[in-house]
């Protein structure tokens, strides 16, 4: 629940606009002067695909009659987890995948689904004062390891807050192997330990990111002035930032029947001795805000799509 309420929100519409202000400057006036009209109409344009996926179980006669209060609730947290695996990583494909794909929708034709901004031609408003925008990558890679000389966090962070649209705290989610050497930053403070007194020599974390974030608040960089949360899920060497008050950077597509949003079971069939209970998802996911996320690969120059998280996912 956490990792939605960060990154996504619900959409039933299969294309859409994501719409920004223009940038302009007030119009020069004498005292007989009327400023001239404006039309407000920046925009890009992103789609969203919608899968379907399932998952069945069953048991015969006699298995119902033996099965214990205990063997069904280990059988519903399986499935419940299945329909979990299969959500995050559809979010973490979006995420992580810097490439557009184009998905068949049967009633709509060809979708082209979008990932954050990656370069193409797309403009992003700035807050440096331009009066243009400017394309825009949100996919960053550093040969070296993360050390005090090569701060990956600080340009994660400099690429969320140029843009107006966010807002809030930035907050990183880092790979496990990471830890260690974020942990080595001089400019890292560690999260207080609520079984040990701190001392008052030293600089200590009282503040608090205000919104949770899914996985293990590690502490807080100075250097970035932002948060960094280990998220055991993400593959080695990456790290994913966001804001916790910007418009998120996903959307996720459902159909517009209530009866085919979210995960529940939608038919049984018995066939004496056996009975079967079929579970459904119809949900698709897709860039909204491309730069209200960004991503970063450490260890290596180049950006590639780690391994499994390639788009379309089945």
């Amino acid at each position: 629940r956490d990792l939605f309420n960060l990154f996504v929100e619900p959409t039933t519409e299969f294309k859409t606009r994501y719409k920004t202000p223009n940038v302009l400057s007030l119009q020069p006036l004498d005292e007989y002067g009327r400023a001239r009209q404006i039309q407000v109409a920046g925009y890009y344009e992103v789609s969203y695909p919608i899968q379907s996926a399932g998952l069945a179980w069953g048991r015969t006669r006699m298995a119902t009659l033996f099965m214990t209060v205990e063997e069904a609730n280990r059988v519903l947290t399986t499935i419940l987890d299945a329909d979990l695996r299969w959500m995050r990583n559809h979010l973490l494909a979006d995420l992580l995948g810097n490439a557009d794909w184009n998905f068949d929708d049967e009633a709509h034709g060809t979708l082209a689904v979008k990932p954050l901004a990656n370069a193409d031609a797309t403009s992003y408003l700035l807050r440096n004062g331009g009066e243009t925008g400017s394309t825009d990558s949100h996919y960053f890679a550093q040969a070296a390891g993360i050390a005090d000389a090569s701060n990956p966090y600080q340009v994660a962070a400099d690429s969320l807050r140029e843009h107006p649209g966010n807002d809030g705290e930035v907050v990183h989610l880092i790979a496990p192997n990471l830890e260690a050497s974020t942990k080595a930053l001089v400019s890292f403070i560690d999260k207080a330990d609520p079984n040990v007194e701190q001392a008052v020599t030293g600089d200590r974390l009282i503040g608090s990111v205000g919104v949770n974030v899914p996985g293990e608040l590690l502490g807080y960089d100075q250097a970035s002035r932002s948060w960094v949360f280990k998220w055991s899920v993400l593959p080695d060497d990456y790290l994913v930032s966001t804001m916790t008050r910007a418009e998120k950077p996903l959307r996720m597509r459902q159909h517009a029947l209530p009866e085919l949003q979210g995960f529940h079971p939608v038919a049984e069939r018995a066939d004496h001795p056996f009975w079967e209970q079929q579970y459904e998802r119809h949900a698709g996911f897709g860039a909204w805000n491309r730069v209200g996320a960004a991503v970063t690969r450490v260890g290596n120059a180049a950006y590639a799509i780690p391994a499994g998280y390639e788009s379309p996912m089945a």
